[in-house]
């Protein structure tokens, strides 16, 4: 059974499951690691369940390596969401500040929030999260935290972010056969964001760019807020289906070669290494040496694609002072040897 002091995370991605468990210490102090499984995702496709018996089961492996690890059972979890079905929108909503003072509350807060949120919502959606970005105190712009200042009127602005119904009740159900409730489902982008950006990054504006397995997921940061959300159907399994048409061997075997030998450019790492690879074994077929720049070009034109496809997105919503703090890369994807340096050449931002 879960204690009170633990916590548990669950992503549920294209390529891999992730489970981590975590001990919450004393307040102020950041959770423990206590245990952790991954193992590969068989039965998801572009941010959806396409097999629901292999995704119990993939997500049944997961948990029991994290459980074995920290010696503990889990009743409860957080789900991570994420997919081209995730959209996003901005709302606006109006209230009376109800004191006799004009003292804002907590309460005023909520009331906005909820008159921002009270639209009409697609039947087949529902609304995952509430992200106030600014109030209005009367003629008062920009305010972040309304909470004690004094007003008649309080406007604010959020973001929603929704996600499809039948997505969510599939992933809850192959979550639920294993007896494990669900305590929220929350949206990837999110997640990482804690993990890998700073204050100083979110307040001056960033671009987050988590690469996964079959999706690629955008996500704006400007003065702290969540302003802009995309999710692109593209991924490093891209990179690896042309390697394995290429070399004319399994997709297995291709993500081999791209994690071993896989890069983008004439990366550092690999300059003193030999021109020539030898992938026989890996592909077990005797005499197959390749140059390391015919693996390179072919990972290189399609990760340039991806990134091309990235730059054509940010002209909808990019502006000089937007991305001061620039691009910050995140997700397997983001592994490949070089790619830093060609987002710099195809972004014209720092990476």
């Amino acid at each position: 059974m879960s204690k009170p002091n633990i916590i548990c995370g669950i992503d549920i991605g294209n390529s891999s499951i992730k489970t981590v468990i975590a001990e919450r210490p004393l307040v102020g102090a950041p959770p423990r690691i206590i245990g952790v499984g991954a193992t590969a995702s068989l039965g998801m496709r572009r941010g959806s369940v396409s097999d629901m018996e292999e995704t119990i089961r993939n997500i049944g492996d997961s948990v029991h390596l994290a459980q074995t690890m920290a010696g503990i059972k889990i009743t409860q979890a957080y789900v991570a969401l994420n997919g081209p079905h995730m959209k996003s929108q901005i709302s606006h909503g109006v209230v009376a500040v109800a004191r006799p003072d004009n003292e804002i509350s907590h309460g005023d807060v909520a009331r906005v929030t909820e008159a921002a949120s009270t639209i009409n919502v697609p039947p087949n959606y529902e609304i995952v999260h509430v992200l106030p970005r600014n109030f209005i105190i009367d003629s008062q712009e920009h305010v972040k935290n309304a909470i004690g200042m004094k007003g008649v009127r309080l406007e604010a602005d959020v973001l929603l972010i929704k996600g499809l119904s039948q997505h969510m009740r599939n992933l809850a159900k192959c979550v639920n056969t294993h007896a494990i409730e669900i305590e929220d489902f929350v949206y990837g982008p999110l997640a990482a964001e804690c993990s890998v950006l700073n204050k100083q990054q979110k307040e001056h504006g960033v671009l987050l760019i988590d690469i996964g397995g079959s999706i690629t997921t955008l996500s704006i940061f400007h003065e702290g807020d969540l302003i802009y959300t995309t999710v692109l159907p593209f991924g490093s399994w891209h990179v690896t289906s042309d390697l394995a048409i290429a070399f004319r061997t399994s997709v297995d075997k291709a993500e081999v070669v791209k994690r071993l030998h896989g890069q983008v450019g004439s990366d550092t790492a690999h300059k003193k290494e030999k021109d020539n690879i030898d992938l026989s074994e890996i592909l077990e077929e005797d005499g197959f040496i390749v140059p390391r720049k015919q693996i390179s070009k072919i990972i290189e034109a399609r990760t340039g694609e991806l990134l091309e496809m990235i730059a054509e997105e940010l002209k909808k919503v990019h502006s000089p002072s937007l991305l001061a703090a620039g691009v910050v890369l995140t997700g397997g994807g983001a592994n490949l040897p070089g790619i830093v340096q060609l987002a710099k050449n195809i972004l014209k931002l720092s990476v």
